[in-house]
């Protein structure tokens, strides 16, 4: 079986995870302030499997989504990739953590010069396109 190999160092796992939340946090700002402690944990584990989901995406386009295997003398074949496997249970998960965050959004948020926008839903829009 091939030795799989990391795709990010720590650094830039780090790195893109501290992205993440400080883009996730821009988005939430204006949740009220008795709910910040509340959202602080969902941004956190959010903003990891984000970056865990790109990351993973890279490593099924380097390895495919089938691989072989083999149990004991007689028993080999293929199956889906465990890296899929793992893709499709976090991606499901951080969906629901998005729509937790996004559920304690105000309906529509004004940001500066913007006009109205639903961040909830252009939030929920790009995670359901990560599913596809």
């Amino acid at each position: 079986m091939e030795q799989i190999t990391k795709i990010y160092s720590e650094r830039k796992r780090a790195g893109e995870i501290n992205k993440e939340k400080k883009r996730l946090r821009e988005i939430f700002k204006n949740i009220e302030t008795n709910k910040t402690a509340l959202i602080e944990k969902l941004i956190e584990e959010a903003a990891f499997q984000a970056v865990t989901l790109e990351e993973t995406r890279e490593l099924i386009k380097k390895t495919g989504v089938i691989e072989e295997y083999q149990n004991g003398a007689n028993q080999k074949g293929v199956k889906k990739s465990s890296a899929v496997e793992v893709y499709d249970k976090m991606v499901n998960t951080y969906s629901r953590i998005i729509k937790q965050l996004c559920d304690l959004l105000p309906a529509k948020i004004n940001f500066e010069g913007e006009g109205e926008k639903n961040p909830a839903k252009e939030i929920m829009e790009y995670v359901e396109s990560m599913k596809r």
